[in-house]
């Protein structure tokens, strides 16, 4: 017995050693064959690329491979108007990254080498029809007006190649969660994923819209709340957060009818939100289908009308209660009709009307509902009347209580029988009012209660002479360019503007402004400055060789949208002799400036600006003290810490200096022989450098 055991042990190893050899053998044939597979797929090279013009706005792009080519997968995007080719398994042999096309509908067309494809993007003018045509070695791109030629599908080529998985075997991972303010007071929020394979549902629930991406993982730091109510767009909060192997976005709107729309570009997500009227709102229902039901069919012949609705009851599986006043005969056929259509069609038929309350569905005649609710109404308002009143007091956090007192008044919230009284030293409300009453006005009460973003606001007042502050780098000429072209150069001399559409070709160049000369004395002329690091060592540059003088550095803080104020001057006494007393008065000569900023998107900062010069002109025969007063009030629009210039204000200095020969000049009495004082006039500028710098947590996740 040991020894057969013995003889089937050894048998049973030689077996298994053969068997792992065959295996072995096995394994290796196939990675030889998979690689040969792979290297068979990339063989395919790009040799050539090449355009033509076509009649119209056509251009025919010509791609010469140096064998078949692979079935290229395209789509087009809109906005920005460019079609995408991936060719899996081609590799760019020309030696060029692209072509400079420059010719009807087609701007540029770009290659790149991308996980195993190459990406072919054509730039477009405008968006555009386009066929491909596969012949031999070459691949033919048709580009038409999209009014000429829609898309049609890329024709099957002679032999297509192999189509290459991506070799990314990580899980999909969100990058980054950004918000901007789009034009037309829009939100939109763009979710960055690390590739194209996660799967996504958007759905409106319960007011909120909740975006679910299926195997998506969240980046360290992304799960989180960001508060965007400060940018006025229909959006509130973004609410992201890990469920098990998901991602969930939840969009929270405010109270104001809105509109979305999503949509995916590449590895990025999109969501829109579009703020609607009222009437915008009561289109958009009556064009939206709002009936979900089971679906059935009805067809029946004077048949009663409690038995029909006894029967969608029982579809529905709902419970169903009918007034004794619903009567009479039904004929209807309805076929694959949702059940709560084919009850809203009979009820407006018999003019009966239906309330839901759980499960329960009640029916009865419009007449006798109306005159159900206008009881019940009244009975809850009697209720009110009766009503014991509570007294509440509610902290107030961010806002003074007072705005708040006025606030609550103006939107009638208060009853007869109630009050409200603000204390502005503990900053807290104290309402009386029913308990009910006391809920809405808590409600309302935390949507104004709310952070306010600040904005440090730094000024630096600096003399010195016009060819020195040629030295600071400042674009005179305040220009700023917006999406739609549109340039705008403001100066004393008022405002210009050009219009200048993208596709033109034609530039635009604004005038250099410089509007501090004789002919315009002390007039205002604006600048901007891009780095304020930069600018600050290039005055403390100018101030160590006395090239430049810095009179004021003032800084100060102010919430968003309030005016913040930075004055320096002097206070000048006057007599003022009214009925035979004499008093004395000041007025001020100062240089004032109010700033009011405001957070756009985008990290942007309109800043309103109102600046007062105030210089005396000179005595008046009678001794009285004439003052200059220079006034500017704008608007101007820049980027979060860069730095508006105003230029212009000129001041007269009289200079003195003693002219000599070196040593004859320095002798007593003859040195007077040698050496002369003169006198000059020197025309100094002021100015005034303004950085607003926002003071909050950034808006976007990276």
């Amino acid at each position: 017995m040991y020894t057969v055991d013995t003889l089937n042990m050894k048998n049973y190893r030689k077996g298994s050693s053969a068997m792992f050899g065959r295996m072995v053998s096995v394994v290796c044939t196939l990675l030889l064959l998979s690689t040969a597979s792979l290297a068979l797929a990339q063989d395919v090279q790009l040799k050539r690329s090449a355009f033509v013009a076509l009649p119209g706005q056509g251009v025919e792009v010509k791609l010469d491979f140096d064998s078949t080519p692979p079935v290229p997968n395209s789509y087009m995007i809109e906005n920005p108007p460019r079609l995408v080719m991936d060719f899996w398994g081609v590799s760019n042999e020309t030696g060029q990254r692209g072509l400079d096309v420059k010719t009807g509908l087609v701007d540029t067309l770009s290659f790149a080498q991308v996980d195993g494809r190459l990406r072919l993007v054509t730039n477009l003018y405008a968006p555009a029809g386009y066929k491909v045509v596969t012949e031999n070695n070459s691949i033919f791109i048709t580009l038409e007006d999209a009014a000429q030629g829609a898309s049609a599908p890329v024709s099957a080529p002679v032999s297509a190649g192999p189509r290459m998985p991506v070799l990314n075997d990580g899980r999909t991972r969100v990058q980054g969660i950004d918000f901007q303010r789009i034009e037309g007071n829009q939100g939109r929020v763009t979710v960055t994923l690390t590739d194209e394979r996660a799967g996504m549902d958007i759905f409106q629930e319960g007011g909120n819209v909740i975006v679910n991406l299926t195997g998506a993982g969240l980046s360290d730091g992304l799960e989180r709340r960001l508060d965007v109510q400060d940018f006025a767009t229909p959006l509130m909060f973004i609410d992201t957060m890990v469920m098990g192997e998901n991602t969930t976005l939840l969009l929270k709107p405010s109270a104001e009818p809105f509109d979305y729309m999503a949509y995916q570009t590449g590895n990025q997500l999109v969501v829109d939100f579009k703020p609607l009227s009222r009437r915008e709102q009561a289109e958009l229902d009556a064009n939206r289908f709002p009936f979900s039901g089971q679906k059935i069919d009805l067809n029946f012949q004077n048949v009663e009308v409690r038995a029909v609705l006894q029967i969608i009851a029982e579809v529905a599986e709902k419970n169903l209660v009918v007034s004794d006043n619903v009567q009479g005969g039904i004929t209807l056929r309805l076929k694959n009709v949702p059940w709560d259509q084919a009850l809203d069609i009979i009820l407006k038929n018999k003019n009966l009307d239906k309330r839901e309350a759980g499960n329960v569905i009640m029916v009865g005649t419009i007449e006798e509902i109306k005159n159900r609710e206008m009881l019940e109404l009244e009975s809850i308002k009697q209720v009110e009347d009766v009503s014991p009143l509570l007294t509440d007091f509610i902290q107030i956090d961010f806002r003074r209580a007072s705005d708040l007192k006025e606030r609550l008044e103006a939107a009638q919230m208060i009853s007869e029988r109630g009050f409200v009284v603000a204390d502005d030293q503990t900053n807290v409300l104290m309402v009386r009012e029913t308990a009910r009453a006391l809920e809405d006005i808590r409600r309302t009460l935390r949507r104004f209660d709310v952070e306010v973003s600040q904005i440090l606001v730094e000024a630096r007042i600096v003399e010195t002479t016009a060819n020195d502050a040629k030295e600071l780098g400042v674009r005179w000429g305040l220009g700023s360019r917006s999406n739609d072209s549109r340039t705008v150069v403001l100066g004393a001399g008022g405002l210009l503007t050009s219009e200048n559409e993208a596709n033109t070709g034609i530039p635009f160049t604004a005038p250099a402004i410089d509007l501090g000369v004789a002919g315009v004395p002390n007039a205002f002329t604006f600048g901007v400055v891009g780095s304020s690091a930069i600018l600050a060592a290039e005055i403390s540059a100018l101030e160590s060789v006395g090239r430049l003088n810095v009179i004021s550095q003032p800084k100060v803080v102010t919430a968003n949208g309030q005016k913040a104020v930075i004055a320096s001057g002097q206070k000048i006494p006057y007599q003022v002799v009214e009925d035979g007393t004499t008093t004395i008065k000041f007025e001020e000569v100062d240089l004032r400036l109010d700033v009011t900023p405001q957070i756009n998107p985008g990290d942007r900062l309109s800043l309103v600006l109102q600046i007062n010069k105030d210089a005396i002109g000179g005595e008046t025969r009678n001794g009285d003290l004439i003052i200059d007063r220079n006034v500017v009030e704008t608007t101007v629009t820049v980027n979060n810490g860069e730095t508006v210039v105003l230029g212009g204000v000129f001041i007269d200095r009289d200079l003195s200096a003693v002219d000599k020969t070196p040593v004859l000049g320095d002798l007593p009495v003859l040195g007077n022989l040698f050496k002369k004082t003169v006198n000059r006039l020197e025309k100094r500028e002021l100015l005034i450098f303004i950085t607003p710098t926002m003071i909050r947590e950034s808006l976007t996740l990276q």
